[in-house]
């Protein structure tokens, strides 16, 4: 039995359960989407057009970052959410306190534009639930850009409503959290810096030069009060920056 308060172990369980219902033939399969970035995201962008109600969904806005997912694609997103907002439907976005922090820069949590936000500690993975009809789940567990399941069996989608209405009410308000978090040109460097990626490959991400990421990295251990770069990545993890 999946523990009620382990939101893997949840998830684990009811996609193992639909599974089962799968090989005993009271549910259809899970459609598996592969193909380029630019083309997964027009089908999500389709389905995501086809809420009336609501949009829920798990989004840990730092996954973008620490996967060098391509600009064009981190912006399709939250076009689509806002774009259902402007239909009236509902946006609820469960986020951690780095995907806040990295939605500094990116914009993907949309509570400023209309929607509802809450603040967990970890996001267990990545989805996007339409309608209580229709779950999307990457196959990484991380980024629905990198190849997805569309899932439509009503007890597993059941299932993982569920678990998001758990972590939503264990959330806590965005808004009073940004009080703590460091300014956006310095939000941005941290994922990159616990990457471990050299200067070279972090400041090409950001679009940076070398030199100016290396200023920033500097400034960040100021703020930090700390002396090197591992000092600054467990600095960071304790005040919840990653």
């Amino acid at each position: 039995m999946a523990s009620r308060r382990d939101p893997y172990a949840r998830v684990s369980h009811a996609l193992d359960q639909g599974k089962r219902r799968v090989r005993l033939g009271v549910a259809a399969p899970a459609q598996t989407l592969r193909g380029s970035q630019s083309s997964l995201w027009d089908c999500i962008t389709k389905l995501r057009a086809q809420a009336r109600r609501e949009i829920l969904s798990f989004d840990d806005t730092s996954y973008l970052l620490a996967h060098d997912v391509p600009d064009p694609i981190q912006q399709r997103g939250p076009a689509t959410l806002r774009a259902a907002l402007g239909r009236g439907a509902r946006v609820r976005q469960v986020t951690s306190r780095a995907g806040i922090l990295a939605d500094q820069q990116l914009g993907a949590i949309v509570y400023r534009a209309g929607g509802e936000a809450r603040v967990v500690d970890v996001v267990p993975l990545k989805l996007s639930i339409i309608d209580r009809q229709t779950a999307l789940l990457p196959l990484n567990s991380a980024v629905l850009a990198e190849g997805f399941q569309i899932i439509r069996d009503p007890s597993v989608v059941s299932a993982l409503v569920a678990v998001h209405r758990t972590l939503w009410n264990e959330g806590a308000e965005p808004e009073g959290m940004e009080r703590d978090l460091p300014p956006p040109h310095l939000a941005a460097i941290l994922p990159a810096l616990a990457s471990g990626a050299t200067d070279e490959v972090a400041a090409s991400r950001l679009g940076l030069s070398a030199r100016t990421y290396s200023r920033r990295v500097g400034e960040l251990l100021t703020l930090l009060g700390v002396r090197n770069r591992f000092q600054a990545g467990a600095e960071a993890v304790r005040r919840g920056w990653l």
